[in-house]
């Protein structure tokens, strides 16, 4: 089999995680709301916060953490991945304390892991690019230990998916910056200007142990307020270093905008945690849909738009529906801040979640390329073109 016979049966796990994300994360917030406050739930999964946790991270999330690093795969392959998700999620909406939802949740972790992990490990060479691949272990660990505490009973399980949920915020300060500095420089330079402040690598590298030692502390008890004092002073650097990026010269790329904000939620969620492990004085809730809503949301939104934009070679700066959806997400997270006990925030927070990953869902699907998932033999190989290039991070 030539080089071009091998390229054509692979894809990129994108075209297909991507739309599986933004449908999932659409249905089950409003599906987990209604099951928590009071009505008979639909599947026993919608019951509780804590499989409503456990969904965004370890279904929603991991989700289109697949899609971005997965660049190229066997499309016979990606479909059992897929397929091993989608049993994954399925079994934990029926079932979730069961041994077969164990079982697939930990193999669609463990398989994801063994996919993206090891390319890290080995070509990584500066150190503060070593982490992903220790990182990634790391969610896939949390998986489990979510799985395997469960007969210690739910405050274990709680304290994994803080745990959990560190580490994405770790993994979207990271992969955030590396999107968020070429996307900002190459524009400025577009306009004939010059950005000095780029990757900024010691910022980053500061981010980074402040949010690794943040993670050892925090499921102390007695060390929780340290905790929040190491997450007060990394949301503080990771606002310095979205103010060096000079948000305010971008006012004529929505696109860019949509990814600066995504940045601000994320050092304004670190903030809000920060100060409930600190004074107690501000609610969990209201500090951690900060960080999921705002910060994950827009972030991870915002990326899956662009990289189907980028690779189906439209412009993410022309755009209506980007903004849009951010500004949902930043609805949706704003009401659950200022009014975390009213049930009508509640539900309009939901909706406008449930809105922006439709606008997403569309998006990505007007922009498809679904012949690309089919094998070769059913295709109609188009000679002389070249498949796009993985996305790296440098």
């Amino acid at each position: 089999m030539n080089a071009h016979t091998r390229a054509a049966h692979t894809v990129a796990a994108e075209q297909l995680f991507f739309p599986l994300a933004a449908a999932y994360s659409l249905l089950t917030v409003p599906l987990t709301l209604h099951g928590m406050l009071g009505a008979a739930p639909l599947l026993p999964g919608f019951a509780h916060s804590l499989f409503h946790a456990h969904e965004l991270l370890f279904g929603f999330a991991l989700a289109v953490v697949t899609g971005y690093l997965v660049n190229r795969i066997d499309s016979r392959y990606l479909m059992l991945l897929a397929g091993l998700w989608l049993l994954a999620r399925g079994l934990f909406l029926v079932m979730p304390g069961s041994l077969p939802a164990v079982v697939a949740n930990l193999s669609f972790a463990a398989a994801l892991v063994g996919l993206t992990a090891p390319p890290f490990l080995r070509a990584a060479k500066k150190p503060r690019n070593k982490i992903f691949g220790p990182l990634l272990i790391a969610v896939g660990l949390a998986v489990a230990a979510f799985h395997l505490l469960q007969p210690l009973g739910t405050d274990w399980q709680r304290t994994v998916m803080y745990q959990g949920m560190l580490l994405f915020a770790l993994l979207l300060v990271i992969m955030g910056g590396r999107i968020i500095a070429p996307a900002v420089a190459n524009a400025t330079e577009r306009a004939g200007g010059t950005l000095q402040a780029r990757l900024q690598p010691r910022m980053e590298g500061g981010l980074i142990l402040l949010l690794l030692a943040t993670l050892l502390v925090q499921s102390l008890p007695f060390a929780r307020p340290l905790a929040g004092v190491l997450l007060l002073i990394a949301a503080m650097l990771a606002a310095a270093r979205l103010w060096r990026w000079q948000p305010w010269r971008y006012r004529q790329r929505p696109d860019l905008l949509c990814l600066l904000l995504g940045y601000a939620w994320l050092a304004a969620g670190m903030a809000l945690l920060g100060t409930h492990w600190l004074t107690a004085a501000l609610s969990a809730g209201a500090a951690l849909h900060a960080l999921t809503i705002g910060g994950l949301g827009t972030l991870t939104a915002t990326v899956m738009a662009r990289v189907r934009l980028n690779r189906r070679k439209r412009s993410p700066a022309n755009q209506p529906l980007l903004p849009i959806m951010v500004l949902a997400l930043s609805g949706a997270a704003m009401l659950r801040i200022a009014l975390p006990g009213s049930v009508t925030a509640l539900w309009l927070s939901a909706a406008l979640w449930s809105l922006a990953f439709t606008l997403l869902l569309v998006l990505l699907l007007r922009h498809s390329d679904l012949t690309g998932l089919l094998p070769a033999s059913l295709r109609q190989p188009i000679s002389g073109t070249v498949g796009p290039k993985g996305r790296r991070l440098s």
